[in-house]
């Protein structure tokens, strides 16, 4: 009994070990982030990549924050002005890490263009 479970238990952590590849974990990154630039920029090329690497461990649906605002794809980033504040304006979000200056950049003008896909 105890052998079969820790078959199970290896076969288990093999599973979740390799359930990202690194190719759907490249895919969330433009692949040519010099190319996004304040005239081009949208929710498709960049701010949908950047809230999903620096947003989602905290926000994503049933995470430690998500009942105080929830990633959801563009429409929860436009419905709720707290993120653009949190991010650009008060500089509380993300925490424990940080924007770039060009990502904070990008981010306004995505912002100041009205959020475009």
């Amino acid at each position: 009994m105890k052998k079969q479970t820790s078959i199970f238990l290896l076969a288990a952590f093999t599973v979740l070990l390799f359930a990202c590849s690194k190719k759907q974990a490249e895919e969330m990154i433009p692949e040519d982030p010099s190319a996004v630039t304040t005239e081009n920029v949208t929710y498709s090329n960049f701010a949908g990549a950047l809230f999903q690497n620096k947003c989602s461990s905290c926000h994503a649906p049933n995470s430690s924050m998500s009942s105080i605002w929830t990633l959801n794809g563009l429409a929860s980033i436009k419905n709720d002005a707290r993120v653009a504040n949190a991010v650009l304006v008060t500089r509380t979000m993300p925490q424990g890490g940080s924007l770039t200056t060009n990502e904070r950049t990008l981010l306004q003008a995505w912002v100041d263009k009205g959020m475009p896909q």
